[in-house]
């Protein structure tokens, strides 16, 4: 894949952005959990961490509920020096919610509170042709084409990388 090295941005990240509650008595059920430490998750979420602490230039494209669990998502990205001018925020929403356990080596039971959340309202006025131009590569994820309304959002956005010379990477975020 060629790259403009030019660019300032080496990627946009743009999907799921959430905050996951991880129980902290390992293999209990999670009927059992009595208590659970914070966590940003998400695909695009984490994949803007880890690639700024890998030290590229990563933004995340996504959305936040106008509420403390956006708060935090917003400052812990902040935090990892990721760039959240495209990160919007919305009243009307809920920030996406995560519950999960960890009971290894192969059973990880997650309960999502994801119904009509915060990251699944981006439209395409959110997708910045100015913005796609500054980037190296845009990455997608799969759950941004689970409703009709952020498919037609995604569906504009690879439009747009493709129009900008953006590269685009698709991560299924496939949970069976």
């Amino acid at each position: 894949m060629n790259f403009d090295h030019n660019r300032p941005l080496d990627l946009i990240c743009m999907g799921r952005v959430a905050v996951d509650f991880y129980a902290e008595q390992i293999g209990a059920r999670l009927a059992e959990a009595q208590t659970f430490r914070k966590s940003l998750g998400g695909c695009a979420g984490n994949i803007a961490v880890g690639t700024a602490r890998l030290a590229l230039h990563s933004a995340i494209l996504s959305c936040i509920g106008q509420d403390e669990m956006g708060v935090f998502l917003k400052e812990t990205l902040q935090k990892e020096a990721v760039n959240t001018d495209y990160l919007r925020t919305t009243n009307k929403h809920l920030t996406g919610l995560v519950i999960l356990g960890i009971d290894p080596p192969e059973h990880f039971p997650l309960i999502f509170y994801r119904q009509n959340c915060a990251d699944m309202q981006l439209k395409t006025r959110d997708c910045n042709a100015d913005f796609f131009r500054q980037s190296k590569a845009l990455l997608v994820t799969g759950t941004g084409f689970s409703t009709p309304e952020m498919r037609i959002t995604s569906h504009h956005a690879l439009d747009l990388a493709k129009s900008t010379q953006t590269a685009v990477i698709l991560d299924i975020d496939y949970r069976p």
